[in-house]
């Protein structure tokens, strides 16, 4: 069981089909260890398979989500971790195509700073959730380092190319609001209720029907890199696909005898 399994670096709870996964070094503010990132994907190993999850939720303790990757421990790119897995050159790699791959909708919380790495973990999720002491961006140029876990490809997509270019190749942080206004987060809540009104949001989202979220989110991942009738067509096979779950059976039912629907994630 996941909830029973013990980490160094992150703290894992399952909860009600929520399945959420603390950053816990707060004396390094969360910043991130090729350790960490390893015991993430041994939680994936898991998720994968467990049928009553509806939500996946990273957030981090302390002060802040995560200020970046740690410099001082994570070593040399040709380190062990490296030879891992032959599709991915990094363990970070994996778990931001983890992220995208899974047919679950995968939820930020993010509070304090936001950096390097950790905005580009939060990237890779369906929703960015922030309080309003947010401090988000990628400062690395200014010390002539790259980006490296997904950044290219996801900022210009969700910001637009120019904003991203600005935002990546001055080193620039932005606060919550400028996150919101840019299409960077979806909500901003005060840093005081944040834990209560993400929370609400969540539950909301795993209320939902899992399933057909889930071939919602596979049809945009397939559409990014398809032209529009193999995405027409993919559509359609999905949507049949939805169409044999328990959910769409209820959601048809519950229009029918005009009630809210009680999805099952199935």
């Amino acid at each position: 069981m996941i909830s029973e399994k013990e980490y160094e670096d992150i703290i894992v709870r399952m909860e009600l089909g929520v399945c959420t996964i603390t950053l816990n070094r707060p004396n390094k503010l969360n910043a991130l260890q090729f350790p960490t990132i390893m015991e993430i994907l041994d939680v994936f190993k898991f998720i994968i398979k467990e049928e009553s999850l509806r939500v996946i939720v990273f957030n981090g303790a302390g002060k802040s989500f995560c200020s970046g990757d740690d410099l001082e421990s994570m070593g040399p790119l040709d380190n062990e971790y490296s030879s891992l897995d032959p599709q991915f050159k990094l363990p970070h790699h994996k778990l931001i195509y983890l992220i995208r791959e899974i047919q679950i909708p995968v939820i930020a919380l993010l509070h304090g700073y936001c950096l390097g790495a950790g905005y580009e973990l939060a990237l890779a999720c369906d929703f960015r959730l922030a309080a309003d002491n947010l401090e988000i961006g990628d400062h690395r140029t200014t010390r002539a380092i790259c980006m490296l876990h997904g950044a290219s490809w996801f900022l210009p997509r969700l910001i637009g190319f120019a904003k991203a270019t600005e935002i990546v190749l001055t080193g620039k942080h932005l606060n919550a609001e400028e996150a919101l206004g840019i299409g960077l987060v979806n909500k901003v809540y005060p840093a005081k209720q944040f834990k209560e009104l993400s929370k609400e949001f969540i539950q909301k989202i795993a209320e939902m029907p899992t399933k057909c979220l889930g071939y919602n989110k596979t049809m945009f991942n397939y559409s990014l890199i398809n032209d529009l009738p193999t995405s027409l067509q993919n559509e359609f096979n999905l949507f049949s696909e939805n169409m044999k779950t328990y959910d769409s059976r209820e959601g048809s039912r519950s229009f029918i005898q005009k009630r809210k629907p009680q999805f099952k994630g199935k």
